[in-house]
């Protein structure tokens, strides 16, 4: 079962940077001499530090051998989305079929990785870094401790917004924690050395030292902003661990968690007025499925993914609109609609695909009109007649429009 929803931004930052940055990255990740490593990096400009080589030698020394097995693992056992392409599809969706333009996002993903060393990118990703805040999030993170507080700037409107969503559905979302992640986590050896141990089984002195170089790494890139750089936190999840065995796992409670990066690009890209909650309704739809049992089907692989976001899509616009929910007016509703645009995604042979632009606005415009429709009476639709309305306009939502 998957437990951990994210959104896409996660994937295009991951093609963004094998893409933006060239081979300079690919080579620096992949090679098997720190040497080489140096001098791909000094083809395109300057290293983070002097010592870039031998810092990639460090890190490599103390990792252990099975250590991309470790990370499947971690990303498996906390459901938590890798962002990268997975095996091709039993029943591939055919990419010619489909409109599947870039968006404002791709544009602003590109300039965030524009201003980054290569050779730090090369160095934090060949250990995973990218996906340290969410893992530590869903770990460690609690509401009540102030470093995962919520922004200032969005905590009355996340919170309100969060209140209102659990009181609107059908379900039990009291056990739900609200709460955020931040980069500073990069910046604090001390954190990030629990991660690896803890996650990881990475022995302490070994994680120290990882720890100690990753921090030195992010301080001295300017383009890291001191761990303040989006890339660390561009995304928003819904976490459960209902169905989970690992007794690790299972005690964990649920969470719906925003990246500091996630609210950074929906300003950047001119929906911050009203994308915060558009994203809050999207990730509690996640939290209406697995509390409804809406996430299991027939469809497999990307079909099946594209399925439960596109329905969370739906479900979210539907409570953001809803005369009952927020009730957003008519130009915040093509607002949200555009927010859900601005993050589709293309990666059709991925598992995590979920799904284009134009079928995300789709959803997003159904879930916009059902609400409408209920605006007189002020009903709200129990969860499971409303996934009922939605799996017979699903095919109509997916359907070819190239």
């Amino acid at each position: 079962m998957r437990r951990t929803t994210t959104w896409s931004i996660a994937l295009v930052t991951s093609l963004a940077i094998s893409g933006a940055t060239g081979a300079t990255v690919a080579s620096a990740a992949s090679t098997t001499t720190p040497s080489a490593a140096g001098a791909s990096a000094a083809a395109t400009g300057p290293a983070t530090a002097p010592s870039s080589a031998s810092l990639l030698a460090a890190l490599r020394a103390r990792l252990p051998a099975d250590w991309k097995a470790r990370q499947a693992a971690a990303l498996s056992r906390l459901g938590v989305e890798r962002s990268a392409a997975q095996e091709a599809l039993e029943r591939a969706i055919d990419p010619s079929q489909y409109r599947c333009a870039p968006t404002r996002l791709d544009a602003y993903v590109g300039g965030v990785l524009a201003g980054i060393d290569p050779t730090s990118l090369a160095i934090l990703g060949n250990v995973g870094a990218f996906d340290f805040a969410t893992f530590d999030a869903i770990l460690f993170g609690s509401p009540g401790d102030q470093r995962y507080a919520l922004p200032k700037a969005y905590s009355n409107e996340l919170s309100q917004s969060f209140r209102a969503a659990q009181k609107f559905w059908d379900t039990d979302g009291s056990g739900i924690q609200l709460m955020a992640m931040h980069g500073d986590l990069m910046t604090d050896p001390a954190r990030i050395a629990r991660l690896l141990e803890t996650l990881f089984g990475i022995p302490q002195p070994d994680a120290r030292e990882i720890a100690a170089i990753l921090a030195q790494v992010v301080a001295a890139d300017p383009g890291l902003k001191g761990g303040q750089s989006p890339i660390f936190t561009l995304n928003a999840f819904a976490f459960t661990a209902a169905g989970e065995t690992d007794p690790v796992i299972s005690a964990i409670p649920d969470k719906l968690v925003f990246g500091d990066g996630m609210l950074d690009a929906l300003q950047a890209i001119g929906v911050g007025d009203v994308g915060p909650r558009a994203v809050l309704g999207h990730e509690y739809a996640h939290h209406v499925q697995y509390d409804a049992s809406l996430t299991a089907s027939p469809l497999t692989g990307a079909e099946a993914t594209r399925r439960t976001e596109l329905m969370a899509d739906a479900f979210g616009t539907y409570f953001v609109t809803h005369k009952r929910g927020l009730a957003l007016n008519a130009a915040r509703v093509l607002e949200a609609e555009q927010s859900f645009f601005q993050v589709g995604d293309c990666n059709f042979e991925s598992d995590g695909h979920h799904g284009t632009p134009d079928q995300r606005l789709r959803a997003s415009t159904w879930g916009w009109s059902v609400a409408k429709a209920a605006q007189k009476q002020g009903q709200v639709l129990p969860s499971r007649a409303l996934d009922a309305q939605f799996e017979a306009t699903l095919p109509q939502l997916v359907a070819p429009d190239a």
